[in-house]
């Protein structure tokens, strides 16, 4: 319960940079995973 209740102090606490930045990290493996299934797909 504690732990939970760490976890919504810290989220909260988060700047929007720090969003940004990680929708950028998410988003590189997510285009790499794309490109390589467009390209098993053609071959």
């Amino acid at each position: 319960m504690l732990d939970t209740l760490y976890l919504a102090q810290v989220t909260t606490s988060i700047s929007d940079t720090q969003v940004y930045i990680a929708l950028v990290v998410a988003l590189i493996p997510g285009v790499l995973a794309w490109r390589l299934a467009t390209a098993l797909y053609n071959s």
